[in-house]
């Protein structure tokens, strides 16, 4: 097999694995807190997602909201998380931990916001 073949193999395979990867989203509106990991597995026909929340401010305690929506595979929306409050003190990760409840659920967004009270 010449070179150029066997790379055109090689591209090949590397395309076609891209494609099985779940399409992860985040959107934050709050600039004092970052998404500093992201996670997910399958737990049979349910997707857990875990994530680490960090503050970009060393000083003060931050306080947000955060929500999961979980889709299908053809992007449709299956189901959403009411928001969840959370607390993101400078210096100290926050681990989230959601699990969608429908089964079936493909991709996820995580929304994280300003302290909606």
């Amino acid at each position: 097999m010449s070179r150029i073949s066997l790379f055109s193999l090689i591209v090949l395979c590397v395309l076609l694995l891209a494609g099985c990867g779940r399409s992860t989203h985040i959107y934050a509106d709050n600039k004092d807190v970052e998404v500093d990991s992201i996670t997910h597995i399958q737990d049979g026909e349910f997707l857990v997602v875990s994530a680490v929340l960090v503050s970009s401010d060393n000083d003060d305690a931050t306080h947000s909201v955060y929500r999961m929506l979980w889709f299908d595979a053809d992007g449709l929306l299956l189901e959403q998380t009411s928001w969840r409050p959370v607390v993101v003190k400078g210096g100290a990760p926050v681990h989230i931990r959601e699990r969608s409840t429908i089964p079936g659920a493909a991709e996820y967004t995580l929304l994280i916001s300003n302290d909606a009270s």
